[in-house]
């Protein structure tokens, strides 16, 4: 039985621009200690939808997830710079 290599991984797929807003620092620093904010609440909101839709399969609704991922990676890069300036 000869060996055969696996399949190479599908590409991953490239996004629009994210939903956070351009004002959302100036409304992070105004909110209240307790207050939740989330600059990909669009995104959340999304993946959260289609789980409603497709029963919680999971499998159906990796495009959601892999972009609620990266716009959180985004955000929190932007943060961690944004801290290294002294403006946040």
């Amino acid at each position: 039985m000869p060996l055969t290599k696996p399949p190479p991984p599908p590409p991953k797929p490239t996004f629009d621009e994210f939903s956070t807003p351009d004002d959302f620092n100036a409304q992070f620093k105004k909110k209240e200690t307790t207050k939740y904010m989330s600059p990909c609440a669009v995104e959340e909101k999304q993946s959260m939808k289609c789980l409603d839709v497709n029963n919680y399969d999971k499998s159906k609704c990796e495009y959601f997830f892999l972009q609620y991922r990266e716009c959180k990676k985004n955000w929190q890069q932007k943060r961690r710079q944004l801290r290294r300036e002294g403006q946040l």
